[in-house]
């Protein structure tokens, strides 16, 4: 066994003793009409867009019940019945782990997934929280991003990294376990750290705009957050100076807990929000013929 499973065996067992105490909200026990979801999306970082003015509202913090999203999901919704959420996804662990507890499950991981991009893009997510929106108008959504979680759209060069491992183990075409994260080859000296976070922040940067137009299109008390944030070589603990990256399940330190509650109240009429939302499909449509002219 190598020194970067050695490690995370150790922390396994020290999570036990330092991290027991559960204080996350249940993000269904919020007020909301329509939740985003951005994928290991850290406090801070959506924090420093929200300075620039990329995304307006008002921001404040929650605090996860989990540090990875098959965590998270089973924290907030196993076993229960939400029959009044449709739950838009590019993340396939929603479809594994609680695709009973929704009125409706869109996995938009399988038919809108980009094989150029090994994920699926925002502009996909937008699209089909769009048609969600039109379709089931009496639903509160949940719109799960996959970004800013890797792969990194602006910069593909890290290798075999990301989330088709996953989607094709969903569909039985592969082993789950055969993905390796950048934050694994940024521990074992493969690649750069300043470069894939760098990358990673540009990933945000990216989804943002999709965001703020679903803000700005669906009526309604509409929040973004995230199932957890990451960590990016934080102390595990004050008194364990061990470095973690990216986001192991239940280690509940801050950077992995703390995550952005941006609160946008969109008060437009029913009318209103129909006419944009059939607006913006039309639109799309065009885009779409255009392309393939």
């Amino acid at each position: 066994m190598d020194s970067y499973y050695l490690k995370y065996k150790l922390l396994r067992q020290l999570q036990k003793i330092l991290y027991r105490k559960n204080n996350g909200v249940y993000v269904v026990n919020e007020e909301w009409d329509n939740l985003i979801i951005l994928d290991a999306c850290r406090y801070d970082m959506l924090e420093e867009e929200y300075r620039k003015g990329k995304i307006q509202g008002k921001l404040e913090y929650r605090i996860s019940r989990a540090t990875c999203t098959p965590d998270f999901l089973k924290e907030n919704f196993s076993g229960k019945d939400f029959k009044d959420i449709v739950y838009v996804t590019g993340n396939p662990y929603v479809d594994k782990f609680v695709k009973e507890s929704f009125y409706k499950v869109i996995s938009v991981w399988n038919f809108g997934w980009s094989e150029r991009y090994r994920t699926v893009l925002p502009s996909k997510m937008y699209e089909y929280s769009l048609k969600a929106a039109k379709k089931y108008p009496n639903k509160r959504l949940i719109i799960h991003f996959m970004q800013p979680h890797y792969p990194f759209l602006s910069d593909m060069n890290f290798g075999d990294t990301g989330i088709k491992y996953l989607r094709e183990g969903m569909m039985g075409k592969s082993d789950p376990r055969r993905e390796i994260t950048v934050w694994k080859m940024i521990e074992i000296q493969k690649i750069d750290m300043n470069r894939v976070i760098v990358a990673y922040k540009k990933n945000l940067e990216i989804a943002l705009p999709y965001v703020k137009k679903i803000l700005t299109v669906l009526r309604g008390k509409n929040i973004v957050s995230a199932d957890h944030g990451n960590a990016i070589g934080e102390f595990f603990h004050p008194l364990i100076p061990i470095k973690v990256y990216g986001h192991p399940c239940g280690y509940r330190m801050k950077p992995l807990i703390r995550v952005p509650w941006l609160i946008y109240d969109n008060e437009i009429s029913t009318e209103k929000e129909g006419a944009m939302i059939e607006r913006e499909l039309l639109r799309l449509k065009v885009m779409k013929m255009k392309k393939n002219l």
